[in-house]
């Protein structure tokens, strides 16, 4: 046999052995379960105000540094990509309706809140490595989604969206009032 026949027949007699898992008395398992139970039902009085359509992408970077530089060949870099959709209302439960004279109410509203996401989608859509990046600590994707939906930017969203949830809520309320009650004079109280 020819020098490539035997390269050929090591490596075809080698992949055989390796997926029929006789390559090694030791190897690799792995099984994955995944077991849900529902322990409780809660009745929310949520009103949904706005549905914010959000996208956008992050950074981060890291580098090994010495002497307070990073060293070259070291970075590592993760671009994400995000889409979602935020939900900005009240709690409904928390809200008081108070007749405060013939047809005149006011309403207590009480701190908007985010209710929630709905359709999220995160994407790593580059990562540029250095050549000696492995010598960094790899950059937590997950720690990156918690920053992107945690509370400082819930936060922003509604500082971002106070006039548009005030003029929401309005609407929302003066509706059913209104419909009851044509003559209605209501007044707002905003937390």
């Amino acid at each position: 046999m020819t020098a490539f026949a035997v390269f050929l027949v090591a490596i075809v007699g080698f992949t055989v052995l390796k997926n029929a898992g006789l390559l090694s008395p030791f190897g690799i398992k792995s099984e994955a379960a995944d077991s849900q139970v529902v322990q409780s039902i809660k009745r929310t009085e949520e009103v949904s105000l706005l549905a914010l359509g959000i996208q956008g992408i992050t950074s981060e970077e890291r580098c090994s540094t010495a002497f307070g530089k990073c060293i070259p060949g070291t970075s590592d870099e993760v671009y994400l990509q995000y889409t979602f959709t935020g939900k900005l209302g009240i709690d409904g439960a928390a809200v008081d309706v108070r007749e405060t004279g013939a047809d005149a109410y006011t309403i207590s509203i009480p701190a908007f809140e985010v209710i929630g996401y709905s359709d999220p989608e995160f994407e790593v859509a580059v990562t540029d490595d250095g050549v000696l990046s492995w010598v960094t600590e790899d950059i937590d994707q997950t720690e990156m989604i918690t920053k992107i939906l945690g509370e400082d930017a819930q936060q922003k969203h509604l500082e971002d969206n106070e006039d548009l949830l005030q003029e929401q809520t309005k609407a929302f309320y003066d509706n059913i009032i209104l419909s009851v009650a044509p003559e209605a004079k209501i007044t707002y109280e905003f937390a």
